[in-house]
């Protein structure tokens, strides 16, 4: 029986053990400081055991550590636990950035044991245990980072676990790769958010709303210390988008200030078929 510790159990953490603790064929452990976080994954069956400091548990004993802090936390793990991991187990992480991880695992020279960087493209505006459940990451992709030295047979493990857990697919990366993309796709919808949040007509709009504003909108309720640090790990990447978001928005109100309307439906017209186009992969990949 394959052994699991996750060390987190948040609302990722909490989440892949409340999908994996079905299996017959993993024995699932985990770290949480929270007393409460603790008592209740034992209750819900989430995990075996579960110990409030990685210190006190047997990380000797694991085939597989996937660490759920964030990513400052995560790599601090790494640099204080890393030598007690047993020797040809598998370290992974879902750190929504990937270089403070690489950096940490990179630090450490030599090491007996495999890692492999992970980023399930799942969440909810509301984390923690208590919000965790089993379908989180239903038909969600699941992002992996190998490197030239990852054994295949090591994605091919957290292909199964991800499917396991109910991912519509795995996505491979390289973790610079990733950072960019998930610059896009995620931090920067999150300074968008935040940016129409800031507008002076925000709170005189009340009543007003539709389902655009309330989509465009619903990240910026977000955790400011996590978000700070994922921007910050980033920042040269989300800098350089955030830049282009500018340029690309400074474009529109040139088009909307100007005489020729024709350009605005063509600027309109080109910039909607890019996202029919978008949308026509993500069709092709659900036939």
């Amino acid at each position: 029986m394959m052994k699991i510790l996750f060390v987190g159990l948040g609302l990722i953490g909490g989440s892949m053990a409340l999908a994996l603790c079905g299996s017959p064929e993993l024995a699932l452990y985990a770290v949480d400081s929270d007393e409460y976080i603790r008592v209740e994954a034992l209750r819900r069956g989430a995990v075996r055991a579960c110990w409030a400091d990685a210190a006190e548990a047997p990380l000797g004993e694991m085939d597989v550590t996937v660490v759920c802090l964030h990513p400052l936390a995560a790599a601090r793990f790494v640099s204080e636990q890393a030598a007690r991991l047993a020797p040809g187990s598998l370290l992974t992480d879902v750190c929504g950035v990937k270089r403070p991880m690489c950096e940490a695992v990179a630090a450490l020279g030599p090491h007996a044991f495999d890692y492999l960087g992970g980023h399930p493209m799942a969440g909810r505006e509301r984390g923690g245990f208590a919000n965790a459940s089993a379908d989180l990451f239903r038909g969600a992709h699941y992002i992996l980072t190998p490197d030239e030295t990852t054994p295949p047979e090591r994605v091919e493990l957290m292909r199964r676990l991800a499917t396991y857990m109910g991912c519509c697919d795995v996505v491979l990366s390289t973790p610079q790769e990733h950072d960019e993309r998930i610059g896009y796709t995620s931090q920067l919808m999150h300074v968008m958010a935040l940016a129409l949040c800031d507008q002076r007509l925000l709170f005189d709009s009340y009543g007003f709303e539709g389902g655009s504003f309330r989509g465009a909108t619903r990240v910026a309720a977000l955790d400011p210390k996590l978000w700070c640090e994922l921007f910050w790990a980033n920042r040269e990447t989300l800098a350089g988008l955030t830049d282009e978001l500018a340029q690309r928005l400074s474009e529109y109100s040139a088009l909307l200030r100007g005489g020729d309307r024709e350009a605005l439906l063509s600027r309109l017209t080109a910039s909607s078929d890019r996202k029919k186009a978008f949308d026509r992969l993500r069709e092709g990949e659900a036939r």
